[in-house]
């Protein structure tokens, strides 16, 4: 396998390939949630920030006018004197400073009445790009993929630096970051948008390939990561859910719910209507909830031979209230993003 050094210059390049742009509606709430968290975080920091500035322009302000206006009421300037005193029946600088402050946080105000999709969009986007937020989403995504990706890792053997290299490029998927842009795109804006993220997958698909520099471990890469919304479910909520009801998962049962729910996914068309381009679809037209709720229930019916062949019948009952928790929640939080931002139509 290829080192560090040979993938130089790629370390960068942060996104998933392009066969898997997004993840299937069932963590869409918790994306949401994310990206509104962050939008509040950062909104409410600018706010601060600006009453700041205001109460400190009229508390210093003025006093400095005050002060320039003596200097120049000199005796032998009195043609200066008498211009100071014309002007200071006016508003000075400083306050019409603030006046400019006040009318541009109503004009903020406006605009966040006028077009909320719009703003967040800004404060998503300026957030993404600040260096703050591009370490956040770096350490994040390095987090998650060291969770999910743990055992590929010790099956290609990694040093601790491939390693690291490999969880950067792993996990620069960044969905959050690519459904809020599409949720706050103009409709004339998310065609490009996708192109931007398909290119970066190209980007960092070939990285990965050229780092693993061995045909055998880049096709176990590409089946591994072909499964890893089940790998997700799988180490997430389902396993919790069968700690939790006192039977827990074996590996080998792991393993094999796996592919039970990846072979249900392929056969429902699943990667077609929710992942890339087909996700453009879904936004652009009302009842996202409602048609992500059909294709789960279908899923579900598709793999529930499979699944009783995989579980214990105790298994299989906290299965099935794992995927009816998740769904829950992701058609509320789908529901909810589609009541602000119109039922996917956005206008300008």
């Amino acid at each position: 396998m290829q080192g560090i050094a040979g993938g130089e210059g790629h370390a960068g390049v942060l996104s998933r390939k392009k066969t898997k742009v997004m993840k299937s509606g069932f963590i869409i709430s918790t994306l949401v949630a994310i990206i509104l968290a962050v939008v509040v975080v950062v909104g409410w920091g600018q706010v601060s920030e600006l009453k700041k500035e205001m109460s400190a322009l009229k508390e210093e302000k003025p006093a400095k006018s005050v002060g320039s206006s003596t200097r120049t009421g000199t005796a032998s300037r009195n043609g200066r004197l008498q211009s100071s005193s014309s002007r200071a029946s006016g508003p000075s600088k400083s306050e019409r400073a603030v006046v400019e402050n006040d009318d541009s946080e109503e004009e903020q105000r406006k605009a966040w009445e006028e077009n909320p999709q719009k703003m967040l969009g800004g404060l998503i986007k300026a957030w993404s790009e600040s260096d703050f937020g591009k370490r956040m989403e770096q350490a994040e995504n390095k987090r998650k993929a060291s969770r999910l990706y743990g055992s590929l890792v010790e099956k290609l053997g990694l040093s601790d630096e491939d390693r690291d290299y490999f969880l950067g490029l792993a996990g620069g998927g960044s969905e959050d970051k690519l459904w809020g842009e599409l949720m706050f795109a103009g409709q004339e804006d998310r065609e490009a948008v996708l192109q931007k993220w398909e290119e970066a997958n190209d980007e960092r698909e070939a990285a990965m390939r050229e780092f693993l520099n061995d045909e055998a471990d880049w096709k176990r890469y590409q089946d591994y990561e072909s499964r890893i919304e089940e790998h997700e479910q799988v180490q997430g909520d389902i396993r919790r859910a069968m700690e939790g009801a006192g039977v827990p998962l074996t590996p080998e049962q792991e393993t094999q719910l796996v592919e039970v729910m990846h072979e249900a996914r392929q056969q429902g068309g699943v990667n077609e209507k929710w992942t890339g381009r087909g996700v453009l679809n879904q936004f652009s037209e009302p009842g996202i909830a409602d048609r992500l709720e059909a294709d789960w229930q279908a899923g579900q019916e598709a793999m529930s031979a499979g699944v009783a062949n995989v579980l214990s019948p105790q298994q299989v009952e906290a299965f099935n209230e794992s995927q009816s928790r998740q769904l829950r929640g992701a058609t509320e939080g789908l529901r909810a993003m589609e009541s602000f931002i119109g039922g996917g139509q956005q206008t300008e």
